[in-house]
């Protein structure tokens, strides 16, 4: 019986256990400095949640749409997020490599909360589970852009995963979450998922590089580009 190896484990998984290490210091630290006042409005708020009007009044608070993926609103949230992030993150993390994973992770999270600034502006929301998507929609992706029937396998097992969930936030039930005070954002999660999924053919495993035709890559740039300047700008237009 092979006995584990903590520091193997975390060399060969290193993205994974930093981010999800970071991500729980974070909510220390939200705790720490507001106490059992954490989780209101005003103190997600300043701790650098998600929230439309801060970041349509002042352009330069864009920032919100990285910040919240290391915020969350309760310890059942944060770990719910951070059980899902360890286990299904090194797997991932073992097909994409540590670089490709962790782009994909924060990028992912990224497109997710710019689609949910689009079509949920006046909702204050944080969470990594848009991110955690954009890993079940990368793997989704890969299974498709390299067409490997093994590959296509885990993506159709993947993509189950992601409706399942979907299903769990349209009736609220516990599931991975990103929260928008109260409720599921599920815009974050959707565009988590398709940023993962577009991300897939950008940063592919390198030894899989070739296996992913040229134009593959080329479209999936532009459709991810060119959404995620729509999310990021129609807001303002609307404003």
């Amino acid at each position: 019986m092979n006995q584990f190896n903590l520091k193997k484990d975390f060399l060969e998984f290193k993205a994974t256990y930093t981010i999800t290490i970071v991500t729980v210091l974070v909510w220390l630290g939200q705790l720490l400095t507001f106490g059992n006042q954490a989780t209101s409005g005003i103190n997600l708020l300043n701790s650098g949640a998600l929230w439309g009007p801060a970041i349509l009044d002042d352009p330069t608070q864009i920032w919100r749409l990285f910040t919240p993926i290391f915020l969350h609103i309760g310890w059942t949230h944060l770990l719910l997020n951070m059980f899902t992030l360890f286990f299904i993150g090194r797997q991932v993390e073992a097909v994409f490599g540590w670089k490709s994973f962790t782009l994909i992770y924060f990028i992912s999270g990224i497109f997710g909360n710019a689609m949910s600034f689009l079509f949920l502006p006046q909702s204050l929301s944080a969470g990594a589970s848009g991110a955690i998507f954009g890993l079940f929609g990368a793997v989704v992706g890969l299974g498709y852009f390299t067409e490997m029937p093994i590959l296509k396998e885990i993506g159709k097992t993947f993509a189950v995963l992601i409706g399942i969930n979907l299903i769990m936030n349209v009736l609220s039930v516990g599931s991975i979450g990103s929260i928008s005070m109260g409720s599921v954002n599920i815009w974050a999660h959707v565009g988590g998922a398709i940023g993962g999924l577009l991300l897939s053919a950008i940063l592919p495993p390198k030894p899989l590089k070739r296996a992913i035709p040229r134009y593959y890559q080329l479209i999936t740039s532009i459709v991810f580009l060119v959404l995620l300047v729509a999310f990021i700008t129609i807001p303002f237009l609307n404003h």
